[in-house]
């Protein structure tokens, strides 16, 4: 008995020198990677758990913020938002996993040769054109340096969270590349510019390591939809080339079910059952507040007139397509009464068409007026954040939800 006791003493020695030596190398890693000690001029903290003085060293890092819960910490040399152990490897190192950086375009038609009708992609449009990035061909690669029509575009996926972003690719007022870093943080994909190194989270597209940290990427307008609908809808568009440079077995998807089973593979800072968690969410921020919408309950209602954190919203289905689409029901307009001119518009829906009750304009689904007192008016587009539930609520913790 006393044998079996000094041997289970011993095996719980050695798991808790193994954890410890983990979480070090991680951070040793972290600290190698990015050599700031070396090459940056700034000074290390030596005090990493009280940034107000850090603040006061460096103004310009109040002006990057964008809520004053951000701190911003220096360890080691390194500049970091979140705990630098709770930046995992998710495997693959840097470049591992490699983006496509010359994306090669082939028409609706032959893609429909390969591609399966039930299967997401990401659909981008600029002045009436489209590109689809089946998630088929992004679950190998996680992102897309793209130039549309003189646009330059980053595309991002995340198998483990099921997140299609888009991103304006603009960092110092240059637009760059981005790669992966092999890394993840609450089981999300983490990015790296190929300008300062600096590491990205991949929801939010905040940069929360180095030079960047705490700096965020610009959203840009995408749906995410099924090859199905799309293709029907849009038969001239262009769809990314299984011709990436690489070979991978692009008609299998190494995650298996896990799409559809409970749990992560990589652990998070905050869970809610409030949803399933790998429930399709859509995630806004405005003005510091964070809601989230489930698909299935957008899809179920249709039509949602909302009004969040002073934001009047409207959140629509495409009929063809069936993209989740999000306004800002607000508009500019002679005929409103208020101080400001502002007309804040609701909407309803009549025989699968969309009008607005103030004034009973006729709108397409685009956020446009087609007809009616209002007629030439857009709405502006407010872009989300789509993914799993625990992805957008790991981030978010203190999220609205939408019932």
């Amino acid at each position: 008995m006393r044998y079996i006791s000094y041997t289970l003493i011993f095996t719980l020695i050695v798991v808790v020198i193994f954890f410890v030596f983990k979480v070090a190398v991680n951070h040793r890693e972290l600290v190698d990677y990015f050599d700031i000690k070396t090459s940056s001029n700034i000074e290390e903290d030596k005090q990493p758990s009280n940034t107000e003085p850090l603040l006061q060293n460096y103004p310009e890092i109040r002006q990057r913020t964008q809520s004053d819960d951000l701190k911003i910490t220096i360890t080691d040399g390194v500049r970091h938002i979140v705990p630098l152990n709770k930046i995992r490897s998710g495997g693959p190192p840097k470049d591992g996993i490699p983006s496509i950086d010359d994306p090669k375009f082939i028409s609706v038609q032959k893609a429909s040769e390969f591609l399966e009708d039930n299967k997401l992609g990401i659909a981008v449009e600029k002045d009436g054109d489209w590109r689809f990035y089946p998630f088929q061909i992004l679950v190998w690669h996680e992102i897309v340096n793209d130039v549309f029509k003189g646009e330059n575009i980053l595309v991002t996926y995340c198998p483990l969270c099921q997140t299609g972003i888009v991103f304006v690719p603009e960092v110092e007022g240059e637009f760059v590349e981005f790669g992966t870093s092999g890394r993840l943080y609450n089981s999300n994909l983490v990015m790296y510019d190929r300008k300062t190194d600096s590491l990205w989270s991949q929801q939010g597209g905040r940069a929360i390591v180095g030079k960047l940290a705490g700096e965020r990427l610009k959203i840009r307008s995408a749906d995410n939809i099924f090859w199905s609908e799309f293709r029907k809808a849009h038969p001239e568009a262009e769809v990314l080339s299984r011709k990436t440079g690489v070979s991978r077995d692009y008609s299998s998807d190494p995650y298996g079910e896990y799409y559809t089973t409970k749990g992560t593979l990589f652990p998070l800072e905050n869970e809610d059952d409030r949803l399933f968690d790998k429930a399709i969410t859509y995630g806004l921020e405005v003005n510091g507040e964070t809601k989230a919408y489930a698909e299935e309950a957008i899809k179920r209602d249709g039509l949602i007139n909302d009004v969040f954190a002073d934001l009047n919203l409207v959140v629509v289905v495409e009929p063809i397509t069936q993209a989740v689409r999000f306004y800002n029901s607000s508009i500019y307009h002679p005929i409103s009464s208020s101080l400001d001119g502002r007309l804040v518009v609701e909407f309803e829906l009549r025989d699968d068409e969309l009008f607005d009750t103030a004034t009973g304009s006729k709108w397409s689904f685009d956020g446009e007026a087609l007809s009616g007192p209002l007629v030439g008016e857009r709405l502006e587009r407010i872009n989300p954040e789509f993914g799993f539930w625990f992805a957008w609520v790991a981030f978010n913790p203190k999220t609205h939800l939408y019932k």
